[in-house]
Order: C-alpha cells, then structure tokens, then sequence
C-alpha cells in the first residue's frame, strides 16, 4: 500500500501507541511520589494528587469527549489527544511549582482522555465485523500492559535518570503518533450523530458522581478503612448516579444513550465487564498486600509475580479475538468467565494458601481474562452504532474504571482490617475467602448472563463510520 493508504493493521498500531502512553502514564508516576514531594516541599498526601487528578480527568471527561467526538471528525479529535498529551506531558518536565505541575497534569489527562475516548471506535472504524476480535484482542493486551506495569517501568527509569524523564519521553512519541493519525486514519464523521444534542446535565451529573466515588475509593485504598467523609463521597456519588439515570429517562439523547443501551449486547457486555474487573481488583488488592506481608516478598517479586496474569493474557487474548472473529463470541466470554470464577476457588477453597496456589488463581484468571476481554469488547463494539462508536467505547472505558473503584471498595469493606493489630494474624482467614467466594459468584453471574446474548457469527460487512 502506498503512503496514503496505510494498512489496517498499521493503524492499529498507531492505536495501540495511544493506549499504552494514557495507561501506562497512570501508575508510571507512583514510584516518583516521593521524590516530587521532596523536590516541591508538600506533603505525600498532597503529592498523591498528581497521580488522582489524572485519573478523575480521565473519569470525568470520558463520555463527555465520547459523545463529541461522534459529532465532530473523530479522525481530528483523536490526533488531537496526542498533541494535547504531549503538551501536557512537556508542561510537567518544565514544571516549577507545585500548582503548574497539577493543572499540566489535568491537561495531560485532557489528552489521554481524547485518545481514549476514541480508541476502541477506531479499531471499530476500520476493521470489518470478522476481524475486529483480532484487532481488539491486540487493543486489551496493550490496555492490561499499560496499566499494570506502570510502577515496573517507572521504577526502571528513575534508575538511570531524574523524574522529569517519565514525562519527557511521551512528548516525541505524543508528536509522531499525532502526525501519523492525522496522516492515516479516515477521514469523514458521522452525518447521524451531528443533528444529536449533547446532553451537558447528564455529563455533569456522570462526571461528579463517578470522580466523588473515585475519590471514595482513592481513600479507602490508602487507609485501608471507611471514614465518615469517605463514606458521605461515595454516598453522594451513588446519589448523582441515580440522579442522571433518572434523568436519561426524561430525555431521548442522554449521555446514557437509549438507542444504545436498548442492545443486549451492549448493555449486558458493560455490566460484565463492570463485574469482571470489580473481580479482578479485589483480588489484587489483599494477594499484594499477602505475599509482601505474609510471605516477605519484596515489591521486585510480588510485581514479577502479579505480572503473570497480564503476560497469560497476552498470549489468550489474540486467540480468543480470533476465533470470535470466525465462531462468534459467545463461547469465549463464557469460558473466560468461568476460569475467572474457578481461579477463585484456589483461595477460598483451599486449606493452605501458597505461592504456588496464587501463582495458579494469577494465571487462571489471567486466561479467564484474555477470552473474556477481547471477545466482550469486540461484541460491544460491533453492536453499537457507528454513529455512536466513540461514546460506546468511552462508556466502556469508564465502565472499567467504575468496576477498579468497586472492586477497592469491596476489599476495603471485607479485608480492610488485614494487616491491622487484630487482623495481623489471620493470614488467608475467613474474610478474605468470602471476597474470593463473592468474586467467585459475580464471574458466575457474568457466565450464566452470557446465555442472553444472542449467537451469532461476525458478518463480512464493510467498515463504516
């Protein structure tokens, strides 16, 4: 192909560029936390805020810059997150004060939010039907990679060079992957979704509720319990989130948008995916805190081992898009969700929790992950409109996020004590093996769920906008 006619395949690419550096950028900073609140005289807990503003950006933006971007040219919007993330990225390196280093931050998370907004509806764009499993496989392998190895990478780095480095080496990678989406992604936008309105009360509302809820849960994770202000968060959140399904039901292009909820596909294939990384969370979160306090693994070896579940991913994953590409995806979402629900089994069920045994429940739901990740995404993708591809995948995006913040909330309320005076001594006990055992029955719940979706193969349709 010619310069002006890219593969598919090269977009892809492109793509997954985007995804690992807004990912990747989220932990990569955590390892740097204390040496930024050295070098700036504030506090850890306010330093923790470079790594949370980020993330509520993202949050609180996400279906928002969805919704847009099937309004205005998403080829225009998406490489446009690039250049915003660099400039984000570059602002931060040159920071001098504390309040810049927050408000570039924001603008970087302004950007990743741009490009994940719009990276799945891409893939949507130019892949047909009967290959986006493939495509999309690819794209959850880079999503996992980028958010788990975040701290690995930043780690490694802060070895060799000051922090400002973490933020240098987006900005020619943000530059050359903005003028290759400009160059090669399609051009066009939708005529459907121009006459919509957006619906900024619905935005508002999903923004505060979803970022009070992220701030809940940001937290508990650092206290490892529920404070009176915690629990008023993530009670208002709840509130606002209601309060915009209320008010979605009033008004026929809400930001919860009806045509689009109203196919099984797509509402089922969230709520799945909100139960299989409030799953996935939970588990982390007391198996980290286990083989480090229990076991006296370093952080080196905890994180080498943790790393199982995406590099078993990284190899289920591609297959899983493949044979949903030929068979369709019913058998693998199920499948995927039952390993996921058996690798909890390992723990709750098990007499004596070993290395051995967290290796297996790592592993096994590392592949329960890779069928069920690729598949779910890609069925989700090819229900949506075209018109509306942008919001369906930002939705999907947040939804993910919704599940991580759940999943901290439910280890907090089960386990939070672990570790404490009076829970030192339980190890592997009782309310560890019932968070594994609640895992257990909402990946079973998302198996028997997956019995509603309809079964049909991938068509041979064109690619669409």
């Amino acid at each position: 192909m010619s310069a002006k006619q890219p593969s598919k395949w090269a977009i892809l690419q492109v793509v997954n560029m985007g995804t690992l550096i807004s990912t990747l950028d989220v932990g990569i900073v955590n390892v740097s936390l204390p040496v930024m609140a050295d070098q700036f005289g504030v506090s850890l807990a306010q330093i923790g805020w470079v790594a949370t503003i980020y993330l509520l950006t993202m949050v609180a933006l996400l279906p928002f810059l969805g919704k847009l971007s099937d309004r205005l040219e998403r080829r225009t919007v998406y490489s446009c997150g690039f250049f915003v993330f660099g400039l984000g990225s570059l602002f931060i390196a040159l920071s001098h004060g504390f309040a810049a280093l927050l408000l570039s931050r924001c603008l970087q998370g302004i950007g990743a939010t741009m490009i994940m907004a719009n990276s799945q509806a891409m893939v949507r764009q130019v892949f047909p039907d009967h290959e986006r499993g493939r495509a999309l496989g690819v794209n959850a392998i880079v999503i996992s990679i980028g958010t788990l190895s975040g701290p690995a990478i930043g780690g490694l780095l802060l070895e060799f060079a000051d922090w400002p480095w973490l933020f240098w080496i987006n900005v020619p990678i943000a530059l050359v992957a903005c003028v290759l989406g400009l160059r090669w992604f399609p051009k066009g936008k939708s005529t459907a979704a121009v006459k919509s309105r957006i619906d900024f009360v619905g935005s508002a509302l999903l923004a505060a509720g979803a970022c009070l809820l992220m701030m809940a849960a940001e937290a508990v994770k650092k206290s490892s319990a529920f404070s009176p202000q915690t629990l008023a968060e993530g009670v208002l959140g709840i509130v606002l989130l209601v309060a915009l399904w209320l008010h979605s039901r009033r008004i026929d292009y809400g930001i919860l948008d009806r045509e689009l909820f109203s196919r099984r596909k797509v509402w089922l294939g969230n709520a799945s995916s909100f139960l299989i990384n409030l799953a996935q969370t939970a588990t982390l979160i007391p198996v980290t805190f286990y083989l480090q306090s229990q076991l006296g693994y370093s952080a080196w070896a905890t994180g080498a081992l943790l790393m199982l579940q995406p590099l078993v991913m990284g190899f289920v994953a591609p297959f899983a898009g493949w044979f949903r590409d030929k068979y369709g995806g019913s058998a693998p979402i199920a499948l995927g969700s039952l390993l996921c629900a058996v690798s909890m089994l390992f723990v709750a069920l098990f007499p004596d929790v070993t290395p051995i045994t967290v290796g297996l429940q790592l592993a096994v739901f590392g592949i329960g992950i890779g069928l069920f990740h690729a598949t779910n995404n890609a069925e989700i993708m090819s229900a949506a409109p075209g018109s509306k591809s942008s919001l369906a995948g930002s939705l999907l995006a947040m939804v993910r996020y919704l599940g991580q913040i759940a999943g901290i909330g439910l280890a907090t309320l089960l386990v939070g004590s672990m570790g404490s005076a009076g829970g030192a001594g339980e190890s592997f006990g009782v309310p560890i093996r019932v968070l594994f055992g609640v895992c257990f029955l909402f990946c079973i719940a998302v198996t028997v769920a997956g019995r509603l979706v309809p079964k049909e193969k991938p068509t041979q349709e064109s690619v669409s906008v």
